[in-house]
């Protein structure tokens, strides 16, 4: 598939990220070389082809980012689009050779379904014989914990991380609500045997943790002077270090005892709302310890359910922002009912923020996504229902070859699709219909009730 031995240019304003690519491509047996071109994504086809003063004659292919804005179709296949992250491109050509390139598309574009095989197969390939958090990512590992009272029956907990797992965690840390921990001993045995591939932590006091640090993989939490001066009872063991400030100066001895014990620290800069106490403040602190050789994890609960905002935009964003320093773990709690569900978000964040860092790009067409709220597109088609969002505040729903033009600010206009809908086909339009007019449709007098109940 790779037709290996091709003379390829690579045309890019990234030098770095293009030459990751090229020797991807080397290694497959093609001749690569990369062209910088400052502003490319702002030259025009023709331009670009006088930038390329005759050179394109000497190669079979020159490829250009997915993210070039043009239509290169008028140079036949001469020049071609990539993948919108040049990361992406050494996976698209092993796996389906460069026919698959499209002068007038980014291969995102126009290979999705090509596109999802990649990206899962390359999800597995980066969670293959993982066995604790990764130093860096990717991938991002997700930690879901619970909160579990005294007296609980061990089916009712069985049931509860059975839905976890499937929601896609990785840790289920177990929080006993006073704070002790002891008696969860006889559950996390027949925990242990049900789900046998599952990571158990705890969060407790540091006695406990001391106590029962056996029957768990990760344990939470202790301060930086406490693991700087002993870790010994953590040995072969990730323990979370919760790091303040003033904390950073004196990483180096955390390390070094972590070194001597053999534990494995997993560094918190224990994350706060925004704007205050201040979030901006975690993200600096996550920054400053990006350099040390250790995992590092943020808690997305304390943001995203301090906010009256959609969680799953909150957790993509925050999960993203984590990633570039270097976080390689999540942690969330379902402590509220808009925070149902957050470990199944938490997973698809974590994900998009994977592949994005493996491919090079932005957290954009990797085949996943958390719009949950607003569509993507300004035409949507589902089962037969159509919506186009034919103006700024203005859509047209087709069902069936009947169509429907209603204005999203008017004062409930989804009461007007029963003229052309019944039965399933109405509920896929109200809901789409709703989609599709968001933010205008959040204030619809027919849903004041349950859009407005945080108000």
């Amino acid at each position: 598939m790779s037709s290996g031995g091709a003379r390829l240019l690579l045309v890019t304003s990234s030098p770095l990220e293009a030459e990751v690519a090229a020797s991807g491509l080397r290694a497959m047996g093609f001749q690569v070389d990369v062209m910088e071109l400052r502003g490319l994504l702002f030259t025009p086809p023709d331009e670009l082809w006088r930038a390329l003063s005759g050179q394109a004659a000497r190669y079979d292919h020159v490829i250009v980012p997915g993210t070039y804005p043009w239509d290169l179709s008028e140079y036949g296949r001469k020049v071609l689009k990539g993948p919108e992250g040049l990361g992406l491109l050494v996976d698209v050509i092993k796996g389906y050779g460069i026919d698959v390139l499209s002068p007038s598309q980014p291969f995102e574009k126009a290979n999705p379904e090509l596109l999802q095989e990649i990206a899962e197969r390359r999800l597995r390939e980066m969670k293959s014989g993982l066995t604790g958090i990764p130093v860096t990512p990717p991938p991002i590992t997700v930690i879901s914990e619970v909160p579990v009272r005294r007296g609980i029956a061990g089916e009712e907990l069985e049931a509860v991380i059975a839905s976890l797992v499937a929601d896609g965690a990785d840790y289920v840390v177990l929080a006993p609500l006073d704070r002790e921990g002891g008696w969860l001993r006889t559950l996390t045995e027949d925990l242990r045997a049900l789900f046998p591939r599952l990571r158990l932590g705890l969060d407790a006091r540091p006695e406990v943790l001391r106590t029962d640090v056996e029957d768990y993989d990760l344990l939470l939490s202790v301060t930086a002077s406490e693991a700087a001066r002993d870790l010994s009872w953590a040995s072969s063991k990730e323990v979370v270090v919760l790091i303040y400030d003033d904390d950073i100066p004196g990483l180096g001895g955390v390390l070094k005892e972590a070194e001597r014990s053999g534990a494995r620290p997993v560094l918190d800069p224990v994350a706060l709302p925004t704007p205050r106490p201040g979030l901006l403040g975690t993200l600096l602190r996550l920054q400053s310890i990006k350099p040390y050789a250790a995992p590092k994890m943020i808690g997305l609960s304390n943001v995203v359910e301090l906010m009256d905002a959609d969680t799953s935009g909150a957790v993509a964003l925050l999960t993203s922002l984590a990633s570039e320093a270097g976080v390689s773990a999540v942690m969330v709690e379902e402590a509220s009912a808009k925070a149902r569900g957050l470990t199944f978000e938490a997973r698809i964040a974590s994900d998009m923020a994977s592949l994005a860092l493996a491919w090079g790009k932005a957290a954009k067409d990797v085949f996943l996504a958390l719009l949950n709220s607003k569509l993507k597109h300004y035409v949507t088609e589902v089962n037969g229902v159509r919506v186009n969002m034919t103006g700024r505040k203005e859509v047209e729903v087709n069902v069936s070859g009947a169509s429907l033009r209603l204005r999203c600010d008017d004062e409930c206009p989804v009461t007007e699709l029963a003229r052309i809908a019944s039965g399933p086909q109405l509920v896929i339009a109200s809901i789409l219909t709703y989609r599709a007019c968001l933010p205008w449709s959040s204030a619809w007098s027919c849903l004041k009730g349950v859009t407005r109940q945080a108000r």
